[in-house]
């Protein structure tokens, strides 16, 4: 591991600007679309995911083998929904029950900022956009960031 010269780095290169409309539209597009995914993948037991087929026929010994590839996927799954639980536990409380609320217990937009007590405009506006970014900031599988200069 290579030392680095703390005195010689700005902030800047070591966190680049966040483009928080792209990162808030990924992070969304993420919890709406790949999690629910993942978590379709991890209802399937391991043992369905193994099963074989025996018909008799001879096999050549291939190199993908489909039930270790859904096993594989399986893990990931796992990971990501296990991920997913642990930055939401690392957001503000508001943020983790907007998330929640929206993307687990799958609240609407509006059900989310009565239930929450804020104005349509501010949770819009302030509330949803913050949880979404503190979301981004606090999962570590992937980097749901969209930086200024991609």
């Amino acid at each position: 591991m290579t030392d680095i010269d703390f005195k010689n780095v700005s902030m800047s290169d070591i966190f680049p600007e966040v483009n928080e409309q792209k990162t808030r539209q990924k992070v969304a597009s993420f919890l709406s679309r790949t999690l629910p995914r993942m978590i379709r993948i991890t209802s399937k037991s391991l043992t369905e995911l193994r099963s074989q087929r025996l018909d008799g026929m001879p096999k050549g010994s291939g190199s993908n083998n489909d039930g270790d590839r859904r096993i594989v996927q399986h893990l990931y799954a796992e990971q990501v929904v296990e991920q997913v639980k642990q930055a939401i536990s690392q957001c503000d409380q508001e943020s983790q029950d907007i998330l929640d609320m929206l993307y687990f217990k799958g609240y609407s937009d509006t059900q989310c900022y009565m239930a929450l007590g804020r104005s349509g405009s501010s949770y819009s506006h302030l509330y949803k956009p913050q949880a979404l970014l503190e979301f981004a900031d606090c999962y570590f599988l992937d980097d749901l960031h969209i930086y200024q200069a991609e």
